[in-house]
């Protein structure tokens, strides 16, 4: 079948080619294909593109109107130059079409938010933008399982090439709404109404995700992109197709193709400094975001969008419960790549999302408030997301309003401490009624601060020193009462596979942390168990999955090039002059140059991290000089950021 995407350059349409052949998912052997998905998807095809054509030059003199008139008349792929100099905007910037908002640099170009802050969505109306009208829904009746492409529909009414639609149905099982801090329904953006038809209102269906239709069939078949549908769908839980469009020179669906770049936003304590609802293929690249309040970059219904080599930093005192790094609503496939997060209560909000990929990411915090998991999915219903190669504290899948499932975590550094945090320490935190996750190759806990290797529901020590805390309301906390036991089934069906941790290590006299565990005693002395979730009757793991662990599951590198390098835009560091490891984390990995500690050498710092150790700082350890072009070299070999051409290739999918 052909892609109608005439409006996409020739790279992106080689790489969309590439993307629709069959082979092998780095982590087959490894994950049970029912909790994974490919995530070679996530983020824009083929990379960000580089937008040359320069519609208007900002003056230094331009007010918050100038600049606004200066958008408006912008056409679409060609850019808005904001120069070396200072701005002090006095409400909302924004732009209703695929146009790049460009600085010269983050050293040179400073943003002031006044009471508003930069939009690109259909609308400049509130940081949601305005909600596009023109909504449908139709019943889907046929291509109901996993991986289905051709979907039988009571109507394509309403629906063409290359417009993007929201699969789902009624919650299954395992989908859960009613959580600690309540039920997850409209006033928390869980879920969609089916009558009245509209975006939310209800939690009966939690669990969404967005495709792109590749062809409008008949009047009852579309056709939709790869890898297809993420999960098998029960036809006895009213499947539907929920779709809007927007009319006009912009066809169909939301904006495309819109983005910052290369700036300073001083968010001045405002929330959402750059917000990007019904906005896809949209980006963030080299920006630096600082003194946020609730999120610095905002996705809401969005498709395949990304924030990559960024910097994002909070004002270190409030601490806020919402303070929010970036935070993804009801999106599918965002990538979120190589950042540094500073002193964010929670650098990674995931909530009612599909899909997403976190990779290469560094957070510290330093603040002495509260401060939550550096990734902390939220909401419900949040569903095959990867976590991979990130230096962190803590994965967080919290309970508040809903559960989470299928996730992976993958050669992750989550230590379960930053300096001065004094709660949830744990390094990895799977609250009640978040199951069937993968925790894979990772470096877990620290030696000098975690004693034991889990909290039990029979345990009375209610400290934060785990490496794990599963099945529980809090920290430890056996159910909050009678209804809302111990969740059992949250260890149970955890995939754990190939981990170091320090507490392991350190029962085996400082020798072997890493556990393969297959039943009690196998896999490391350790062992009490199998932790392969190989018998868990919705989604089972592997009994015997492979100990040979690739570099990746999502962005195609294998090892590191003998002259630097990886394939990736940002794995050279010309500000050290050294060559990263790479893989950086897992239990294969060796490390003897820039280590990070208390990790038996199996842990090596990643660019963002050594980005941060070598910029300037001010005395509270903010950055003062980011630039993402001072931190990571292009890398020539790469390929604009995306992930590489796959091997391994056979046949054309039919």
């Amino acid at each position: 079948m052909r892609r109608g995407y005439s409006h996409l350059p020739p790279l992106i349409l080689i790489w969309l080619l590439f993307s629709t052949l069959s082979y092998g998912q780095a982590w087959s052997g490894i994950l049970s294909p029912a909790r994974a998905v490919d995530w070679t998807q996530a983020g824009l095809p083929g990379g960000i593109p580089s937008r040359t054509t320069i519609c208007a030059n900002v003056l230094t003199s331009d007010n918050t109107a100038a600049i606004q008139s200066k958008i408006n008349a912008c056409p679409a792929n060609q850019v808005v130059k904001f120069p070396t100099g200072t701005w002090n905007l006095s409400g909302n910037i924004f732009a209703n079409k695929g146009i790049v908002l460009r600085g010269n640099g983050p050293t040179n170009t400073l943003i002031n938010l006044g009471s508003g802050n930069i939009l690109l969505s259909t609308a400049g109306s509130g940081y949601m933008g305005s909600y596009p009208s023109n909504l449908g829904s139709t019943s889907w009746t046929g291509g109901l399982t996993r991986g289905s492409t051709v979907l039988t529909v009571a109507s394509t009414a309403g629906m063409a090439a290359a417009q993007r639609v929201v699969l789902d149905q009624h919650n299954a099982s395992y989908v859960f709404t009613l959580a600690v801090e309540g039920e997850c329904t409209s006033g928390n953006s869980c879920g969609r109404n089916d009558s009245p038809l509209q975006f939310n209102g209800a939690d009966s269906r939690a669990q969404e995700e967005i495709v792109e239709i590749q062809s409008v069939d008949s009047s009852t078949q579309i056709t939709i992109a790869a890898p297809g549908i993420s999960h098998d769908y029960a036809s006895g839980l009213t499947p539907q197709i929920f779709y809007w469009n927007k009319t006009g020179s912009q066809g169909p669906g939301n904006i495309e193709f819109a983005g910052v770049e290369d700036m300073t936003i001083n968010a001045n304590g405002n929330d959402f400094a750059i917000s990007m609802p019904f906005c896809d293929y949209c980006w963030v690249k080299n920006v630096a975001i600082t003194n946020i309040a609730r999120s610095a970059v905002f996705f809401f219904w969005s498709y395949r969008d990304e924030v990559r080599d960024s910097y994002i930093s909070a004002s270190n005192t409030s601490g806020a419960p919402t303070e929010y790094g970036i935070e993804v609503l009801q999106s599918s496939f965002t990538k979120i790549e190589n950042n540094i997060f500073f002193g964010v209560t929670a650098n990674l909000m995931p909530e009612s999302s599909y899909g997403l990929v976190a990779g290469y990411n560094y957070a510290l915090n330093t603040a002495t408030g509260p401060q939550f998991g550096s990734f902390e999915p939220h909401l419900a219903h949040n569903f095959l997301q990867l976590y991979e190669g990130n230096v962190i504290d803590e994965v967080m899948y919290d309970n508040s309003w809903g559960s989470s499932s299928q996730n992976t975590s993958f050669r992750n550094r989550m230590s379960g401490h930053s300096p001065n945090k004094s709660n949830y320490r744990a390094a990895l935190k799977v609250n009640a009624h978040n199951h069937y996750m993968n925790i894979v190759g990772n470096v877990l806990g620290d030696p000098t601060f975690h004693t034991r290797y889990r909290c039990d529901n029979v345990d009375t020590n209610q400290s934060d020193n785990f490496v794990y805390d599963l099945g529980f309301w809090n920290s430890c906390e056996n159910g909050i009462d009678a209804n809302n036991p111990y969740d059992t089934v949250t260890q149970s069906s955890l995939m754990r596979w190939g981990n170091w941790d320090g507490v392991t290590w350190k029962a085996n006299g400082n020798t072997n942390g890493v556990r393969w565990c297959t039943g009690s005693g196998a896999g490391n002395s350790a062992c009490t168990a199998s932790e392969t979730a190989s018998t868990d009757p919705t989604f089972p793991g592997l009994a015997s999955p492979s100990t040979n662990l690739p570099a990746s599951f999502y962005n195609g590198a294998t090892s590191a090039f003998p002259s630097c390098g990886t394939g990736l835009s940002f794995w050279k560091n010309p500000s050290t002059g050294t060559c990263p490891l790479y893989p950086p984390i897992g239990p294969d990995v060796a490390c003897t140059t820039n280590c990070i500690a208390n990790t038996a050498n199996h842990a090596a710092m990643i660019p963002a991290q050594l980005c941060y150790t070598n910029t300037a700082k001010d005395g509270n350890g903010f950055l003062t000089a980011f630039d993402a072009n001072a931190c990571y070299a292009n890398d020539p070999s790469s390929t604009a950021g995306g992930p590489m051409p796959p091997t391994g290739l056979s046949a054309l999918v039919q």
